[in-house]
């Protein structure tokens, strides 16, 4: 005999302010099964299955109240025109905050296809592209594009500027490196362009990193050490004391050392100690790449002139 028939007599109106009354004695065996060991194992089985079944029946009428919860709920994150002012998932939460969407990363290790998803949702099409970068990197923004219709972000952001996309932090100003302090995403509301943010995940065994913050940073593998305009030896004597491996990109200084580019012809030479170092990369893990000339130059063509001491860590 079918059990579940026992439970079509039990009527909302049976169980209306009634906690304990016939109706709720009805339904309470139904939803209780005996511990195991307190009957024979085959009555326990059919008790026990018999529970189950009622449960799934259960879960998904509260599963169906849901949906229709949410369909009450979706609408108020809409705004007039019928596009989300609001979004959130397990990775960011984006809310419209005046002429911009501000963008809360809450785990930067999530699946990237959640950000998107995230912009996608309040129409947007910004797309968060994870690139291998060094420890100090991880989790962090190394880098922001933007296609027609915006320029390019900077690592700051102040509401009074009229670029399309920034970033920073959430409270902000804070350090990245405490707790409670977010990275933000900044884009316009009036964005129709393609936008990329390059977020830095963990490179894997061999991979090299794409993130270009010096070596020298703070939580970098020379970390604490200037190389600039050090010879080849001075640096690589440091590198070898801490286990490290040094490769070299030979650069060509623009007119008057305000810039540099990369021939890829000049890359086979073969590098001498006396050579000068004006920058020092992290490469992949465990080795680093030094930027180097064969001469001495007035100014350090990486920077068009004394390195900043912001890029020391």
């Amino acid at each position: 005999m079918n059990q579940l028939q026992h439970l079509a007599r039990v009527r909302d109106e049976d169980l209306a302010g009634q906690a304990s009354g016939a109706g709720a004695r009805a339904l309470l065996p139904a939803l209780t099964a005996e511990e195991p060991g307190s009957r024979p194992s085959a009555v326990v089985t059919r008790r026990t299955h018999r529970a189950r079944r009622t449960r799934r029946v259960l879960a998904g009428a509260l599963a169906a109240g849901a949906l229709v919860a949410a369909a009450v709920v979706g609408p108020a994150v809409l705004g007039t025109e019928g596009i989300a002012t609001s979004y959130a998932n397990s990775a960011m939460d984006i809310r419209l905050e005046g002429d911009y969407y501000v963008a809360v990363i809450k785990n930067p290790l999530a699946d990237y296809a959640e950000f998107t998803e995230g912009f996608k949702a309040v129409g947007l099409n910004v797309r968060l592209r994870p690139v291998p970068s060094s420890p100090s990197q991880v989790g962090q923004v190394t880098g922001v594009s933007a296609g027609p219709g915006g320029g390019a972000g900077t690592a700051s952001w102040h509401p009074n500027d009229d670029r399309r996309i920034g970033t920073g932090t959430s409270p902000a100003g804070c350090d990245l490196a405490r707790s409670g302090c977010s990275m933000t995403v900044l884009v316009r509301r009036d964005y129709r362009g393609d936008g990329v943010v390059k977020l830095g995940r963990p490179a894997r065994p061999g991979e090299k990193y794409q993130n270009l913050r010096p070596a020298t940073a703070e939580g970098e593998m020379l970390e604490g050490f200037r190389v600039d305009e050090k010879t080849v030896g001075e640096v690589r004597a440091e590198i070898d004391r801490r286990g490290l491996k040094a490769v070299f990109e030979v650069i060509t200084p623009a007119p008057g050392n305000n810039g540099w580019r990369v021939d890829p012809a000049e890359q086979t030479a073969e590098v001498g100690d006396d050579w000068i170092v004006w920058e020092a990369r992290s490469e992949r893990q465990g080795v680093v790449r030094l930027q180097v000339t064969k001469e001495r130059l007035p100014k350090n063509p990486i920077y068009g002139g004394p390195k900043p001491t912001t890029y020391n860590g």
